[in-house]
């Protein structure tokens, strides 16, 4: 196969890096979507290389429908949204950000959003500008916490979870993580056991991948084990939580208020319609949800995607 006759696909092109398309076109012939994903598995078809965010699955049935694709690549860090078994049976090689920590320490964009995530959930930022917009002006009904009269729990002292806890340093919030990396042992904060590590804080951060073992981690025994009135930012995968249990411990008053980034199976519009958390924040102001764009910054969308297309060139 020449070069030139390389077909390429970017599913979605929106505000796609011009320093990476530059480069595609210098690799073959490029094809930009957007695409519905009948669209997509057409043109992915005679495809040699899939660039793709988060608007598509990339599951069995998608990759039985190509033929000549060498890479898939996705510049995240989570992968649940491609069938990696399916993948690798098919010698197709997936390029993406997991595991490039290194390079990731540079991207602020899901550490922002989380802190800005936390900041509306207890200061009932959206709630207070809905007032407002309804030409009302009683700041009583939105009386909110200081951070730093509350205790932060980091789960997961990674890349976010570092830059959590510089944010939680400059807000003067007192903090502690759990991480099943045992060579954080010695640093300040560290808690060994999970149970006694969330009987300890009032805010809890998720900053985990999904894992077999981490899927519904956050389950109805661990969210008993918080502090009553406790509150649960989560930007990394909507599959660490029973959903089912959450909405119970907020019925209940438990838990005083959740943010998340992220639903479970939210890439799947019929089982996303069927999320308990998303219904309950229908009819609920104690929940924020964001439509997964904690990483969707300009910035860090075309850092991320440069440095995806570096890593497919030195593979090409």
């Amino acid at each position: 196969m020449e070069e030139r006759t390389a077909k390429i696909v970017i599913a979605e092109p929106d505000r796609f890096s011009p320093f990476g398309l530059k480069k595609l076109q210098e690799m073959g012939t490029v094809v930009l979507g957007p695409f519905s994903r009948d669209e997509l598995m057409s043109v992915c078809e005679e495809a040699t290389v899939l660039i793709l965010r988060l608007a598509h699955t990339i599951d069995l049935q998608f990759l039985k429908s190509v033929k000549n694709l060498r890479f898939i690549i996705t510049p995240t860090t989570g992968l649940n949204h491609i069938d990696v078994e399916a993948a690798r049976l098919k010698k197709i090689e997936i390029i993406s950000l997991k595991g490039e920590t290194d390079f990731l320490r540079s991207i602020p964009s899901t550490a922002e959003h989380t802190w800005g995530l936390l900041l509306s959930l207890i200061r009932n930022i959206p709630q207070a500008h809905n007032h407002v917009m309804e030409d009302k002006w009683n700041r009583d009904y939105f009386i909110g916490r200081n951070l730093s009269s509350l205790k932060l729990g980091i789960l997961g002292l990674g890349r976010v979870g570092h830059q959590i806890a510089k944010y939680a340093n400059a807000f003067g919030m007192d903090y502690m993580f759990y991480d099943i990396d045992k060579s954080l042992n010695e640093q300040p904060g560290n808690a060994i056991n999970l149970y006694d590590f969330l009987s300890h804080i009032n805010v809890l951060t998720i900053h985990i991948p999904l894992e077999k073992q981490t899927a519904q981690l956050i389950n109805a025994e661990m969210l008993s084990k918080l502090r009553k009135g406790s509150f649960i930012v989560n930007t990394s995968r909507g599959e660490l939580i029973d959903e089912t249990a959450l909405v119970r411990h907020l019925k209940e008053g438990h838990i005083a208020g959740v943010a998340v980034d992220v639903l479970d199976q939210e890439l799947i519009k019929e089982k996303r319609e069927k999320s308990k958390l998303l219904n309950y924040a229908k009819n609920n102001s104690n929940v924020i949800i964001t439509p997964h764009i904690a990483g969707a910054t300009l910035d860090s969308m075309q850092a991320t995607e440069d440095f995806v297309i570096n890593k497919l060139i030195e593979r090409w």
